[in-house]
């Protein structure tokens, strides 16, 4: 099988990405339901007006006379601050999260006893959805950002667990048996053939990881959020009025776009990070 150059490698992704554009484009056209599937010039303004923070000259995008994107900037909400705000969140997710799933799959992969204790509790907990601890952790700490930060982080933990035990536990025996007949201490035994030898593992799981930071994000601000990319999509630009059907699908689309954009981004950065903290396997390969 050839391989591919990194070239090509961006040629194919730019070119599913316009692939998926022209589709879009060519779906908006044969529905002609700008209500439902507006075109890629109403998503293009409402995009602008957003970021910009004021709205467009042809008012309301909906199609229900209602400016739902004047009423966003009238808030004083724009597309940048909201995917500031979700990324934030993201990444407090991700840090708080990874690194206490990493100290406990490592803990459960290097004790059999602690790992086979542990694991029923897991078992149970990983089927619980992090968006039901949202009104536990209220009844604790009150509304305010803990109960959204929290379930962020417990998303991640759950997700980070499995590959950190796994990686610790296949470490192969003969690595630490020979270091410990060298006389390597408890220290040296874990930062030269431990981490090693799990640092791949970890993160592949903290990539996998961050990609459910951010669908844990924009759910847990769909149903409590006041702000962030979640809560822009839930209100569909019609904030003063939650329970109102009308809702600018453009609002939504632009939202939901940038969450996608946001996600592929550090999805890239957390690759290339990875790549470059695990050059020295590829001479293993």
């Amino acid at each position: 099988m050839r391989s591919i150059s990194r070239g090509e490698r961006l040629g194919l992704g730019l070119a599913s990405v316009v692939a998926l554009a022209v589709l879009y484009a060519l779906i908006a056209g044969a529905i002609a339901r700008p209500d439902l599937v507006p075109t890629p010039r109403t998503l293009g303004e409402t995009a602008v007006a957003l970021v910009r923070g004021a709205p467009g000259s042809d008012g309301a995008h909906g199609g229900h006379g209602i400016d739902h994107v004047g009423n966003l900037v009238g808030r004083g909400v724009t597309l940048q601050g909201a995917l500031l705000t979700s990324t934030t969140r993201v990444l407090f997710g991700v840090g708080v999260g990874g690194a206490l799933g990493v100290v406990l799959g490592v803990t459960m992969g290097w004790s059999r006893a602690v790992g086979e204790y542990l694991h029923p509790i897991y078992v149970l907990l990983r089927a619980v959805p992090p968006v039901a601890l949202i009104t536990y952790v209220m009844l604790w700490l009150g509304h305010g950002e803990a109960h959204r930060l929290l379930p962020i982080a417990y998303a991640v933990l759950v997700t980070v667990v499995i590959p950190a035990w796994h990686g610790t536990r296949d470490v192969a025996g003969i690595w630490v048996r020979a270091a410990r007949a060298l006389g390597a201490p408890p220290a040296l035994l874990v930062t030269r053939v431990l981490v090693p030898a799990i640092t791949p593992s970890v993160l592949s799981g903290l990539r996998y990881a961050l990609l459910i930071a951010w669908m844990t994000t924009v759910g847990v601000e769909m149903l409590m959020g006041e702000d962030g990319l979640g809560h822009m999509i839930a209100g569909g630009g019609l904030w003063a009025s939650r329970t109102a059907i009308a809702a600018d699908p453009a609002v939504v689309i632009v939202a939901i776009a940038t969450v996608a954009a946001g996600g592929a981004v550090t999805d890239v950065v957390m690759r290339l990070g990875t790549r470059r903290l695990t050059a020295w396997t590829e001479t293993w390969s």
